[in-house]
This record gives structure tokens, sequence and C-alpha cells, in this order.
């Protein structure tokens, strides 16, 4: 049977210029590989050594020779000069230690530029592999990539269709696109995988600015990012030529064409067996740009959503190899949808997201659909972190309606506690004195009590806009408040213990004392996530803060509130415990209509 060559990953050396940060990802070396512009130049190289056991350009071996039909992987690159070239690897043990092998070393010396093929050995642990280059004099590095051989038959001819949801940023999506015209677009064999559907949310895009033979704008009314990315999938299922994948991505986010590349040429090679699974991209942080916020998500007992892996720093090698190590499947893992490739044999027309307008779309999905990830390094997106943009409205209100209504419709997590997480933000928000936090999080539990006639016609927008009304309001610092505020320790988040504990817990911070013997002290925490016992003990007044955009809210406490907001909180527990069975299993009756098609146009108007 016939084999022939394919190209697994091409080796990048210069970073997009809004990436300029990211060359560490490339190579690593006390020196920088120039290039001369114009004519047959390549990156000459300073004596010594360059390091490409990367995030970008080494080759994730296990995970070629797991999910495609790859054989034979080889390192080629057109060079010149006078250098040395070891072949190496990586892998991880049982017991998670990093070992390296070095499988093979060469010593070149080329007048002319040369291509020049190094196969690896068939044989090896290695699970992730590179090379490294010791440059001695007049060393020029022109291109390189791995390689592979696969049988004929084994080819597949995927045919993505990237699906984006926008909300007035003309800014990201004018230069995706001329990005994705210069690279993806541009490439005469490429381009014939891909079509890209933009979802206008907030209809301020003039379609014939962009539309071409590849892309498409779509105005839409504000139906949110799970109304937004179920048009693209509706639009994609609809084309005369009908994708094989839909990418569903974000909007906000700066991106490599290599990404785009890696995902066709695995879609390209993979095995039958692994038809079904997601391929989904790494979120790395548009600040920290070498750090890794998260590949894969998990929904954990506890009912907080968060990375399945440590936040690893890209720039570093072992980190570079412990990002590959092939997890554990685990039926609460998610894909979120800044990068996540789905097949449309699970993205279908009877198969749509729920409308949740905003957060949790992407994790119910995925857990509904029972779904299993691919990961590769290099296919990724840059996107701002969580951590700076903090909303009640939509951290204590959105995710938390939205989990209950995810956690309802899919029995196999159960597991799950999400109202017992409610309950313990709560407390923690009332021991902060934060009670408009406190009735964010009782707004999701009465929402999601109104059951599914309530979701299937609500206006989120709307919504939206009455929960950020009813959310604290954010001020800057100014110079009278400055001092109040402990920076160096603002995130320290140490318990009590012993009688300090007790008699935090048993007079609620003061709330159950009488105002003389209540803590009248001033403290400082971080606005949103964190919960620090020792600094609001004995507090009458916190100050809440935003140091990365210079922002604070003041909480003080107040028993009148207290008072009131608790005994909300009990009698709406009292209803959950009473009416939770019959209202799941309204939503469960609703769940089959609420994800096809006909509700949607219906919804999509």
């Amino acid at each position: 049977m016939m084999s022939q060559k394919v190209i697994l990953q091409t080796l990048i050396i210069e970073s997009i210029p809004d990436l300029d940060e990211t060359s560490n990802m490339h190579y690593r070396s006390d020196f920088r590989m120039l290039k001369e512009h114009g004519g047959d130049t390549g990156y000459r190289l300073m004596k010594g050594y360059y390091d490409f056991s990367t995030y970008f350009n080494s080759c994730s071996f296990a995970k070629w020779e797991k999910y495609t039909a790859v054989k034979n992987v080889s390192l080629e690159l057109d060079m010149k000069g006078t250098f040395c070239l070891n072949l190496m690897g990586h892998y991880i043990d049982k017991d998670h230690n990093i070992h390296k092998e070095w499988l093979g070393n060469y010593l070149f010396e080329l007048e002319e530029r040369e291509h020049i093929v190094l196969p690896y050995p068939e044989k090896m642990e290695s699970e992730v592999v590179s090379f490294q280059i010791y440059a001695t004099k007049d060393t020029e590095f022109y291109e390189g990539c791995y390689t592979a051989e696969v049988k004929e038959a084994d080819l597949r001819d995927p045919f993505i269709t990237l699906a984006t949801t926008t909300f007035k940023k003309e800014k990201y999506v004018r230069k995706n696109v001329d990005l994705l015209n210069a690279s993806i677009f541009a490439d005469p064999e490429l381009s014939r995988h891909f079509t890209w559907k933009i979802v206008d949310n907030g209809s301020t895009l003039e379609p014939e600015e962009y539309n071409n033979s590849y892309i498409e704008v779509i105005p839409n009314r504000n139906v949110g990012g799970s109304g937004g990315f179920c048009r693209g999938m509706i639009e994609a299922l609809q084309q005369k030529k009908k994708p094989t994948h839909i990418l569903l991505m974000d909007d906000d986010v700066y991106f490599m064409p290599e990404s785009f590349r890696r995902l066709y040429q695995l879609l390209s090679l993979l095995k039958p067996e692994y038809d079904d699974y997601f391929i989904s991209g790494a979120m790395l942080e548009i600040n920290q740009r070498n750090i890794q916020h998260e590949d894969v998500g998990m929904f954990r007992l506890t009912g907080e959503h968060g990375p399945t892996k440590p936040r690893y720093d890209l720039n570093l090698w072992d980190s570079v190899i412990r990002n590959e190590e092939i997890l554990e499947e685990d039926e609460h893992q998610y894909s979120g949808w800044w990068y996540c490739c789905i097949p449309t044999t699970i993205a279908r027309e009877d198969n749509l997201p729920l409308p949740f307008f905003i957060r949790g779309d992407d994790v119910e999905y995925s857990i509904r659909n029972h779904a299993k990830f691919i990961t590769m390094n290099g296919i990724c997106i840059w996107h701002e972190g969580f951590g700076t943009k903090f909303s009640g409205s939509m951290e204590l209100y959105q995710v938390h309606r939205n989990d209950l209504i995810l956690q309802t419709m899919n029995k196999h997590i159960s597991d799950i506690t999400v109202i017992e997480r409610i309950r313990k933000l709560f407390w923690e928000e009332i021991f902060k004195f934060n009670y408009k936090g406190c009735n964010l999080l009782l707004d999701a539990i009465e929402d999601f009590l109104k059951g599914p006639e309530f979701i299937k016609n609500l206006d989120g927008e709307a919504c939206m806009k009455q929960k950020k009304a009813e959310d604290n309001q954010l001020q800057p610092i100014t110079d009278d408040i400055r001092p109040f505020i402990d920076y160096a320790n603002l995130y320290s988040s140490a318990p009590l213990s012993g009688w300090k504990l007790k008699m935090y817990g048993h007079f609620v911070n003061g709330h159950k004392l009488p105002e003389s013997f209540a803590g009248k002290g001033v403290t400082s925490i971080p606005y949103g996530w964190g919960y620090s016992q020792q600094k609001l003990y004995k507090a009458g007044t916190v100050y809440a803060v935003d140091p990365v955009n210079d922002l604070y809210v003041k909480y003080t406490r107040d028993r009148q509130q207290y008072a009131k907001t608790v005994s909300r909180y009990e009698n709406l527990m009292k209803r959950y415990d009473a009416e939770y069975e019959q209202v799941a299993k309204a939503f469960q009756a609703e769940e089959k209509m609420m994800e096809g098609k006909p509700f949607w146009m219906e919804y999509l108007k």
C-alpha cells in the first residue's frame, strides 16, 4: 500500500508582532536568531547553544503516535554552516519524574544551503521529542519541520468551519480577519479546508468589509455567547459543503496561524477511533503570555470550575513536557469555547447548546456529550485572564444559575454539590458584609426554581443589565482611600483558630453582637474571589480592591441588611429543598426540545 510523507509541525522562529514576548516559547538561547530582509537568507546563529525543546517547536511524539496513523517521524531542516545537532526527547515515568533521552548526535559542515533529514528511532521511551543546535561558525537556519509517513488510505479530508461570536470587538475582529486572510486563506491547499462564520451579536460590523469566499459576517441579535455560537453552528451545518468539524473561537483573542495548520494536520491524520474527540485548544494569558491558564477544564465535585492541569509556565522545558502528559479521562471535564473543535457527528441540529446567554454553555455541552479531548502543544490562543475581570453579576448570579440547570440536566454528574458551593459562598460574602453579592447568589437559586419556561423566554441581555445594576459598583481608588489598603498582604488568606474562630463564627463577624461590642476595624481584601478570616475578624469596614484596574468597593457591616438577607436565604433554601425534584423533572422533560433547531430558530428570531 502506498505511503506518503506529511508535515506534522512547521518550526516557527518568530512570533507575530502582537505576540513578540513569546520568543522563549520558540527556542531558548543566550542569543537571538536574526534574519536579514531580502534575498535567500536564513536566520543567523551566533556561536552557542539553541534549544528547541519548547512549546511551539518540540514535537508531541506520543500524541501523534496514539491519535494518528503516522509512522517514522523525522526532523527536516534547511541549514548552512558548521554546527552540531543533537536529537533528543523526554518522557515521564510512573512516579512522574522526567527523563531525557539522547537520540542522535551529528556534525555538519555545509558550505551551501542543504536539506537534511534526521529520523527519530522507531523504538524509544520519549513522549516529546526535540533537538538542540550548537553553532560554531557561519551557521544559518532557513526553515524546518517535523515529518512522518502515512498510508494514503489513512489520510482524511477534514473541512473545518470556524465559528466566532462577537459583540462590539471590531479591533480584534479586523486584526484576526487580516491575519487569517494573509495566512490560512492565502494558502491554496489549506484554504480548501476552512470557512469562517462571524456571528455579530452587536450588529456593528459591515459585512461587505469582511465577506469573501471564505468569511461571512452574520448580523445577529444579542443572545449572548451561547446564542451566538449556536447560530454559528446552525449556519455551518447549512452550508452547501457540510463541515466535518466546527471550531468555536472567541473574538477577543490573539493566535498564531500555525495553530490552525496543526489542527488541520491532526484531523487529516486522525485514527477513526478518535473521530468523536474534541480538540481542545489551550488558553494562554494575554498579560503573561508564557502562562497557560487551561487546556481542559474540570467541573469539580465542590462545584468549582477550574483547569485540570497546574498553571504551567511554558517558558520552562519541564512545563512543556508535563503539559503533554496524556491525562486520565473524566466525565467532569470540559473544553472552553475560546478554541474548541467539535466534530459534526456531535455538533448537530438536534444537539445544540442550551440558552444560557453566557457562561457555562461550553461546560454543559462537553458534559452532556461525555466529551473526550485531545490537546497538543502549539494549538492555542491568548486571551485575557479571568482573574482581572471579576463581575458579581456574572460569577455569582449567571454562573451558579446555569450550573444548577447544568447539573439537573446531566444526572451522571449528580455528585457535584452546586447548592453546597452556593451555601459556602453565601456565608463567605456575609462575613465580608457583601450583601449585594449574597443576593445575586440567591437570585440564581430563585430563577432556577422558576423552571425551564423562565430560561426559554428570558431576555438574556436585559437580565444581565438588571443584575449589573444590582451588583456592587466599583470606584477609582483615590488618595484618601489608598492608606486603608494593605497592598503587600492583600491576597493573604490565613484562617482563624481556637477561641477567635469560635467568636468569629458564633457572632457572624459581629452581626450578632451589640454595636458597642462589634469590631470596628478597617481591612482590605481582593475584590471577587478570596476569603481571609484573619483579615475580616473584628472588622467593621472592608475595602474590596481590584489592584489591576485600581478600583475598589466599600463593604460596611449592616445588621438590618444582614437580617433581611439571611431571612431570604433561609426561606429560599426551604423552597429549594421542597421544590427541587419537581423543577428538575421539568428541566429534564424540556431538555431535548431546548437542544433542537426548531426551538433555537424561534429563540434567535
